[in-house]
């Protein structure tokens, strides 16, 4: 009997023995184990055919009658496949709670063969509903699910379920964690097995957190290990996510050229495909590499380009991105009110968002402008913004840097200002927590 069979097989034992009312210790005698049963009816592939075969008979279930049953066994999967799909689409067009009800509805018991995948889906929505601790918990199911039945490690759903795994913990900016369970669904992944776009996926996303954690060096090795085999890649988003990656650590590397070069490949396939999206995330990056190069007008279209794109998508924090860009490079041109009015668009959607670093760096960043151009009462304002966030967020470094900017505002205009910024500096410098005072003005996205 072929491993497929035994599953079905395995599957037809546990419905039969449900139907009666039977305990797997019930089956079991001198010749089989509960154990045994159990994995019979798991479709464990180590089981001997005339184990199998014994328990057949006991169960008074002939032979010629089992092709049949077999038939209707995968008539019954076929339906909870569809049903999948269903939910999934659901899921993806915002159906949350009507997917949910149809995954409740589906009543699989533990032993179920599509157990795992039930527990996936409903980590899957969960994670679109932002309740992680809830999409969590599904996950690990679902991996519990994958690794105690052998027959799902072709399905790649254990691979599958590390990748949301990993995307959870990303979004509550676990980036350490989320890195590790990525790095958990690359080994767990199946070459031949099915799902072949959650490859991809797993290095794609390993290279974002990668360079979230600023490890460029290792993020550029990442890419250029999968580059060979993207092309045959069927998941769009995830090859342009590699796209922006090659050139963001090219650009991060010093290779300039190389940079620009996978910029306009990506945004040509972006285009192609109307991933509006990404091109909006690599004309960006194109803006920031050419004011970089101080090439000016190439980098002032290049933003203004992105902007252009954004109501073609729903808003998200990478519009605040654009908008920072956009007013770094006024800032260098000197065009210090536009650089200010894209500031406040970029401060509102890091809120929108709650993109708190961007947040602190976006309110710093009009800070300093305010005080470059003698506002300095405006200018204490955001900063006094920006240090309640990193106060929120634990942010010392950010914190002292930003107490000493503010001291700056009140030298020479209120001394018991200025004395209560040094004590803050004082404070946080005294805690014993390793703080450096950047004195120039870092212009960077």
């Amino acid at each position: 009997m072929k491993s497929l069979a035994l599953h079905e097989i395995g599957e037809v034992i546990r419905k039969v023995r449900k139907q009666r009312g039977l305990r797997l210790e019930d089956l079991a005698d001198e010749n089989i184990s509960p154990a045994t049963v159990s994995n019979i009816e798991r479709g464990i592939a180590h089981v001997s055919p005339e184990k199998v075969s014994y328990l057949l008979e006991k169960l008074d279930l002939p032979k010629h009658k089992l092709p049949e049953m077999l038939v209707k066994e995968q008539e019954d999967l076929k339906k909870v496949q569809f049903d999948f799909l269903t939910i999934s689409t659901l899921q993806q067009i915002g159906h949350l709670e009507e997917a949910l009800d149809k995954l409740e509805q589906l009543n699989l018991d533990e032993n179920h063969p599509y157990i795992a995948h039930y527990y996936y889906y409903k980590g899957s929505c969960y994670l679109s509903k932002k309740k992680w601790k809830q999409a969590e918990r599904a996950f690990y199911n679902a991996l519990r699910s994958a690794q105690h039945h052998s027959s799902y490690k072709e399905s790649n759903i254990e691979a599958a379920t590390y990748l949301l795994l990993g995307l959870c913990h990303f979004y509550q900016n676990h980036i350490e964690q989320a890195l590790e369970y990525t790095n958990n669904g690359i080994k767990a992944f199946v070459k031949d097995g099915k799902l072949q776009y959650i490859r991809i996926r797993l290095y794609a996303n390993k290279g974002m957190f990668l360079h979230r954690l600023g490890r460029y060096v290792e993020g550029m090795r990442l890419v250029e290990e999968i580059w060979d085999s993207i092309s045959a890649a069927d998941d769009i988003f995830s090859l342009l996510q590699l796209y922006w990656l090659r050139a963001e650590f090219s650009f991060q590397s010093g290779l300039i050229e190389e940079a620009i070069h996978y910029a306009y490949e990506g945004i040509e396939i972006a285009r192609r495909n109307k991933m509006y999206s990404a091109m909006f995330s690599l004309w960006t990056l194109l803006g920031n590499i050419y004011t970089h190069e101080k090439k000016w007008e190439l980098a002032e279209t290049s933003l203004i380009t992105a902007l252009k794109l954004e109501e073609h998508f729903p808003a998200c924090d990478m519009n605040s991105i654009a908008y920072t860009s956009l007013a770094v490079l006024y800032i260098q041109l000197n065009r210090k009110e536009k650089a200010y009015n894209h500031l406040l668009k970029a401060i509102q959607y890091a809120e929108q968002f709650q993109d708190h670093q961007r947040l602190i760096f976006n309110l710093q960043l009009t800070g300093d402008l305010c005080h470059s151009t003698g506002n300095t009462s405006e200018a204490t304002q955001f900063y006094r913004k920006a240090i309640e966030l990193t106060q929120k967020h634990g942010y010392k470094e950010k914190e002292y840097q930003l107490w000493f900017k503010l001291a700056r505002c009140y030298d020479g205009q209120n001394e018991v200002e200025f004395q209560n910024c040094m004590r803050k500096m004082f404070e946080l410098k005294g805690d014993n927590t390793p703080v450096k005072v950047d004195l120039t003005l870092k212009y960077t996205s």
